[in-house]
């Protein structure tokens, strides 16, 4: 095992029990289980916390994380939830991003939505890749080649971290589906944190 796959397995560790407290109240919110007003204020696990964690809240105007919240609600609902490029442009061609082209944010607010599919992306994993633009549909190919020429590193990473993982994943059981590929998925984000440039 290398240095930074033992650095990506203890930022796993420190972070995975928020990520899915946040995953799962996003769910809730989605599902009509928290209401807007509260799912905004500054507690734990809401989404407000979750902007300033993951460092994408000074990417959008103070004070606007309900329109922010309103925003991806209506996005989530349409034919192209998934679709990061897009609702990085929607969301510049609104107010909320001062007209700057978010794809960090936009990736980070949809990975909520769904945790099974999209893995966020921002300069450090962007690093790893030697990717400069900032295009999400050029990230995915980039993943893609990732998990196919790295998938022994990344088996063994999940491997090691399974058991502690499943601690961390109890409270979550009845909650969140398919817990272990939102696990795999949150392993690859820290490798690629900790990695150094990868070659293909």
């Amino acid at each position: 095992m290398t240095k930074e796959q033992i650095q990506a397995i203890g930022n796993f560790l420190q972070y995975y029990y928020t990520d899915l407290n946040y995953i799962k109240n996003f769910q809730d919110f989605k599902n009509n289980k928290i209401r807007a007003e509260d799912y905004v204020n500054k507690d734990f696990g809401t989404f407000y916390s979750f902007l300033t964690e993951f460092r994408v809240a000074r990417n959008f105007i103070q004070g606007a994380s309900d329109k922010l919240l309103d925003e991806t609600l209506r996005w989530i609902k349409g034919e192209n939830a998934n679709n990061v490029d897009l609702f990085a442009e929607r969301l510049a061609n609104s107010d909320l991003t001062r007209g700057n082209k978010t794809t960090s944010l936009a990736s980070k607010v949809l990975f909520l939505n769904d945790p099974w599919t999209i893995l966020p992306m921002d300069i450090n994993t962007r690093k790893a890749f030697k990717q400069i633009d900032n295009t999400y549909s050029h990230y995915i190919s980039n993943l893609e080649k990732y998990r196919k020429t790295h998938i022994a590193v990344i088996e063994e990473s999940v491997k090691y971290i399974k058991p502690l993982a499943e601690i961390a994943e109890q409270d979550y059981m009845s909650k969140i589906k398919d817990m272990h590929i939102i696990r795999e998925n949150r392993m690859i984000d820290k490798l690629l944190w900790s990695a150094k440039q990868l070659q293909f």
